[in-house]
């Protein structure tokens, strides 16, 4: 066992995608304390430390994507809060020079050595990602699939598993020891059509996860963003022909705030549309955190914040959930494929699409994304996952604000 941590408030700097640095405070989150122990919070906040030390340096390509070195097998947080990184068993000499070597030498930094890179699983994940859109006929249906970042493998979920559809998965789609494949239930979105129209106490002050209105759906905010001069906010409209559309705060006979003016689209990484306001007033903030711009994918284990109004359609709801997959696609059936979302744990119900998802850090939260689906739509769900805002920003052309 490794030594223990006692780090209350630690200042630390990350660089953003712009290359312009951000002064982070990370500080002992009371609800980790209260939900996980002290032990697992301070093993944690060490560990969020480094790791937002070891994205600062992160190699980049010259538009600022990361680069994945061929023996990095991946990050994880694991069950004791400790930051677990994943190293390529045949390139160790390799990973002893690289740019990361002093950071993985850390107490709060475990090693371990697998036998695929994290690239070469991004790979397979775009082998079965053409597959299931160029065969929506296929004599299988693949639900999801997705990295199983613990087992440095590729997790695959067909409905109807049996050795018989593994059989045809081998077959017709790859067959490699790199790929797992089991039972997978159903995937829905969580927008909420109301048949009726409810009274509206509401002002025309937008925050984060608030119920909105578009057409006859039912939807939660996200963050706020900007386009061009057009000042707004992010939210899910899962492929919905709404541009155009108005949009109404609190029911379906609310304040008219404003209107969408992006096309959604059906296949892809993004499930988001921009809101443009009409002098509506949206919060930059939540729960009276600064709201902040991030390019770091959520990582396997790594505790988020989700805020968001579910079916009562009045008050928001945040959750404390844990990330269980940093690369999550699902196929929704009728040509509604999203992919390389963020799947947690956590349930969420119709009507909290596009609610905020962020990272607390200090007395910031750091924008991670919006709110799409479940694998069930009630009390019982074990998993929501969520469109990560990196890619909304680029595919429909927004700026965080």
């Amino acid at each position: 066992m490794k030594g223990k941590f006692a780090l209350f408030s630690v200042i630390f700097f990350i660089l953003s995608t712009n290359h312009t640095v951000q002064a982070m405070e990370h500080k002992l989150c009371p609800y980790i304390v209260a939900d996980f122990g002290m032990e697992y919070a301070q093993n944690y906040l060490a560990a969020s430390i480094v790791l937002d030390e070891m994205w600062a340096v992160f190699p980049r390509s010259e538009e600022g994507e990361p680069i994945f070195p061929a023996y990095y097998g991946g990050h994880f947080f694991d069950e004791e809060g400790w930051l677990v990184f994943k190293i390529l068993t045949s390139l160790m000499a390799e990973a002893e020079s690289c740019v990361f070597a002093d950071i993985i030498k850390r107490d709060c930094v475990r090693v371990i050595l697998v036998d695929f890179s994290h690239q070469e699983l991004l790979d397979m994940l775009d082998v079965i990602q053409n597959f299931v859109i160029e065969n929506p006929n296929s004599a299988i249906h693949i639900v999801t699939w997705g990295i199983d970042t613990p087992n440095n493998k590729v997790a695959v979920q067909v409905q109807g598993y049996n050795e018989e559809t593994e059989t045809i998965f081998k077959r017709d789609v790859v067959d490699s020891p790199m790929v797992t494949v089991g039972e997978g239930s159903p995937v829905k979105t969580l927008r909420r059509l109301e048949a009726k129209v409810i009274d509206s106490n509401t002002t025309e002050h937008l925050q984060p996860g608030m119920r909105i209105y578009i057409d006859n759906s039912g939807f939660s905010a996200g963050y706020p963003a900007a386009r061009g001069q057009d000042v707004g906010f992010v939210t899910a409209l899962h492929g919905l022909p709404l541009e155009e559309q108005a949009v109404r705060l609190g029911s379906l006979n609310g304040p008219l705030v404003g209107d969408v003016t992006i096309p959604i689209r059906f296949v892809g990484s993004v499930d988001g549309a921009f809101i443009s306001l009409h002098g509506a007033d949206f919060d930059q903030t939540v729960d009276n955190r600064a709201l902040l711009r991030s390019d770091m994918r959520p990582a396997y284990g790594m505790l988020l914040t989700s805020v968001s109004t579910p079916p009562d359609g009045v008050t928001r709801t945040q959750r404390n959930i844990t990330v269980t997959n940093s690369h999550f696609s699902a196929n929704f059936g009728g040509g509604l494929i999203l992919v390389d979302m963020i799947q947690t744990t956590g349930h969420a119900l119709y009507g909290e699409s596009g609610g905020i998802v962020f990272r607390p850090i200090g007395d910031d939260g750091l924008v991670k994304g919006v709110i799409v689906g479940s694998d069930a739509m009630s009390i019982d769900g074990q998993n929501m996952f969520f469109a990560w805002s990196e890619d909304i920003n680029r595919e429909i052309n927004v700026t965080q604000k």
